[in-house]
């Protein structure tokens, strides 16, 4: 399951025709709303999974595309002054499968049973919930269910906030948080993914000879031993870079041994690195989430990462006022066909004016 595009209105900041693939580089000037994107994706999240109150007073256009390649359109809005749902549209491949509109039918919700035919039911659900918390049923509802397991399966975090001295868990309650700190998860690994994850962190630009772990008190702590040092390395005292680097790559790993379909948000992924590590570890994690069906979705303003990824993975956010816009390969198309002959590197593309004049 995969999120293709999103939008996002209330009475502060809109965001439109965010388009998304498997891998996605989400850029932008300073204040244009990059970490805000991606807290509107953790939101919906959230409020999938119930782990927060559905935001009041928004409007939201999302559609999925679930391993059949089934595609799912969802449309829902909450009003502020009652704190309730007031609308719901579902369609799977155009087809109407879910509808509910407070204003004309009150609190009536009508939702097709694929376990009958094809024959909708009518509920009522509180009005302070979506259906999808209290109508899970595989056989009655999947493409609900394809929903609820999206939200599930979504991990992520800030890259600049990773840290040897804490938790990924312990962040802003407002952005994407993995499931475990990343020496616990390192341990549940097994030794085919640690060695895998040697030779990644080694082809970044380290140079490692094994990483081990020691449990014997209550903390789980890495220990990375390094060609040419005779002492191994406590976690806690590599260099920030080193270890962000480490983390990444670890949680990557992570999603892949457990061999179910993913999404990772990262926040400022490379913030901090030099130019090796940046463009290695780049390169590294676009093509793991690309080959092994991870849907990546990354921001950043680091000209290393840009150079690097295709302008074909790019959504470039553009602000005015409240209201963000993202610009991409299907939403302007010969823009970003025209430049391949500017001769102009990726960078040049975001910093110069050309999507300016073209936008204009």
């Amino acid at each position: 399951m995969k999120l293709k595009s999103l939008s996002y209105k209330d009475s502060n900041w809109e965001l439109e025709n965010l388009q998304l693939g498997i891998v996605n580089l989400v850029v932008g000037k300073n204040s244009t709303g990059k970490t805000k994107t991606l807290q509107t994706i953790d939101l919906l999240v959230k409020m999938i999974t119930q782990k927060r109150d559905l935001n009041w007073g928004g409007d939201w256009q999302v559609i999925f595309e679930n391993h059949k390649g089934d595609e799912i359109e969802y449309r829902f809005s909450t009003s502020f002054a009652n704190h309730g749902v007031t609308f719901e549209k579902m369609t799977v491949n155009g087809e109407l499968v879910l509808a509910r509109n407070r204003k004309n039918y009150g609190n009536r919700v009508k939702i097709k049973n694929l376990n009958n035919k094809g024959l909708f039911d009518y509920t009522y659900p509180p009005e302070n919930k979506l259906v999808i918390h209290t109508n899970r049923d595989i056989k009655k509802y999947p493409y609900l269910e394809d929903i609820a397991n999206w939200a599930e399966q979504s991990y992520g975090f800030k890259f600049g906030n990773i840290s040897p001295y804490s938790l990924l868990n312990r962040q802003e309650y407002d952005l994407l948080t993995a499931v475990e700190d990343i020496p616990t998860l390192f341990k549940s690994l097994k030794k085919t993914d640690k060695e895998q994850i040697i030779s990644d962190f080694n082809n970044i630009g380290y140079k490692l000879t094994d990483i081990t772990i020691q449990d014997k008190t209550e903390l789980t702590i890495i220990f990375v031993k390094e060609d040419g040092i005779s002492k191994s390395i406590p976690h806690f005292k590599l260099s920030q870079g080193m270890f962000r680097a480490l983390a990444v790559i670890v949680y990557v790993q992570y999603l892949l041994s457990r061999k179910r379909p993913a999404t990772i948000i990262i926040d400022d992924l490379c913030e901090g690195l030099d130019y090796e590590r940046a463009t290695n570890l780049g390169k590294l994690i676009f093509s793991k989430c690309l080959n092994n069906d991870i849907q990546l979705i990354a921001t950043s303003n680091d000209s290393f990462l840009m150079e690097v990824v295709d302008l074909k993975y790019w959504n470039i956010l553009m602000r005015e006022g409240t209201k963000v816009k993202s610009i991409n390969s299907k939403s302007d198309a010969e823009a970003f066909e025209n430049f391949k002959f500017t001769g102009l590197s990726n960078f040049d593309f975001f910093s110069s004016n050309y999507l300016m004049s073209k936008n204009a």
